[in-house]
């Protein structure tokens, strides 16, 4: 994914960065909670017009960046009723003996483990050429983390049953839209002073307009806990 960042009317070019998005498994088997999706493009004025530069010299839309006076967001709109749990670290396995009436099990040990997301982010953007930074500003999207926890806490066993630590990271898929963008106007603009020879364009920014859409896997929460089982 190409990222195209804009310039101020004072300021130089920003350097273009590019972006690799990761794949992603689809939500076809999971029961999605639906909320309203409500789209209204935002009315224009001459105050929020302002004069940017693409890394591709042309004047297509874009979205709002850190460089830019206006920043477009995600919004979440849509996410599964129910969160997964992904095992991220297994202990050793411990048996309460048969001959006893119960037992009382703790590992008492402390562990961290490093992870990863198993899965990606998806972003679909109908706009055709449209600069963004839009993997970076989907909420919550954590690629990796570290799990720390101190079993210290103890788990009461039935004679035969079987316990071992875990370490568990919970997610929820999650899926929304952008909101904001630029509009090229096709009038071109000085950049900068600094920069006469630069290639821009007027933009207009649209604050309550939604496009494209994006989903994921949303981290929740991570912890600690024991697996029992007979």
């Amino acid at each position: 994914m190409t990222v195209n960042a804009g310039t101020r009317r004072s300021g130089d070019s920003v350097v273009a960065r590019k972006k690799t998005s990761k794949k992603w498994m689809g939500l076809a088997t999971l029961a999605l909670a639906p909320m309203v999706l409500l789209a209204s493009p935002g009315v224009a004025s001459a105050a929020s017009q302002e004069c940017l530069q693409n890394s591709e010299n042309s004047s297509h839309d874009m979205a709002g960046n850190s460089s830019t006076d206006h920043q477009t967001q995600s919004v979440s709109v849509q996410q599964a009723n129910n969160t997964w749990q992904d095992w991220i670290w297994r202990g050793p396995t411990f048996q309460c003996p048969w001959n006893v009436p119960s037992c009382s099990y703790a590992w008492q040990q402390s562990k961290t483990t490093g992870w990863q997301a198993s899965v990606g982010l998806s972003i679909k953007i109908p706009i055709p050429k449209v600069g963004s930074w839009l993997d970076e500003i989907t909420p919550s999207y954590t690629r990796t983390g570290s799990t720390t926890t101190s079993y210290t806490f103890t788990t009461n066993l039935s004679p035969g049953q079987f316990a071992q630590p875990i370490q568990v990271v919970q997610r929820r898929w999650t899926q929304g839209v952008y909101q904001g963008i630029y509009h090229s106007t096709g009038a071109k603009c000085l950049p900068s002073p600094t920069n006469p020879n630069g290639k821009a364009f007027e933009y207009t920014w649209s604050p309550n307009e939604r496009w494209g859409s994006w989903a994921t896997n949303i981290e929740v929460s991570d912890y600690g806990t024991y697996n029992v089982w007979k």
